[in-house]
């Protein structure tokens, strides 16, 4: 009975080491082995100077795009201006301007890098009339365009009347608001004595 017992003691020794090591070694329907993805490489750096970077470029260029888009952006304005202070007007085509000027205002701060601080006040007709502040408080000055740009929005979706009136008028306000901070503010004209005393028969004589 003993020998017996010591026999099947040692068959199940030998069932248990076939089972570990057959049992768990990958058979012809185990699932492949999951390989990690190489990583990506990284995306080259762009020179500064090389394409794309008109602001170091071409600086004139930009501050000439915004002041090219600030006109149109006024000239979309101007029959809103005239509809908030009770003239007539297409509503439809009030709504349309707003629309083309939210887009506009969403751009705007995208085109003042620091390279077009150019602002010279000894200057008659300086480069830009933007003025240095915009850069020392650049933050301020996007929640300003920012301002702007949802008061377009808004107008864009008024209904005809006196809502569209007040939304027109503050789109006018908050894109003054933004020119008095940061613009050159305009100075008229001063007659002087000394073109009051212009020699104009001096200038263009009698033929």
């Amino acid at each position: 009975m003993q020998e017996a017992r010591e026999q099947t003691v040692r068959w199940l020794q030998a069932a248990c080491v076939s089972i570990l090591v057959f049992g768990c070694a990958p058979g012809d329907d185990a699932p492949p082995a999951l390989e990690t993805p190489p990583a990506a490489p990284e995306p080259p750096t762009p020179a500064v100077d090389g394409p794309g970077w008109t602001g170091l470029t071409d600086p004139l260029e930009v501050i000439e795009a915004r002041r090219l888009l600030m006109l149109e952006a006024e000239r979309l304005m101007k029959p809103m201006d005239s509809y908030s202070i009770g003239q007539p007007g297409d509503p439809a085509a009030l709504r349309s301007a707003a629309t083309t000027l939210e887009p506009m205002l969403l751009a705007l701060p995208h085109l003042f890098p620091p390279t077009t601080n150019l602002f010279d006040p000894s200057l008659r007709e300086p480069p830009t009339i933007a003025l240095p502040t915009i850069w020392s408080r650049f933050a301020a000055f996007t929640t300003f365009a920012e301002s702007a740009e949802r008061a377009a929005a808004a107008a864009a979706v008024a209904e005809d009347g006196e809502p569209l009136r007040q939304a027109s008028a503050r789109l006018r306000a908050a894109c003054d608001t933004c020119h008095r901070a940061f613009t050159k503010p305009y100075t008229p004209p001063v007659v002087t004595d000394e073109d009051r005393n212009f020699d104009f028969e001096s200038a263009f004589p009698e033929q």
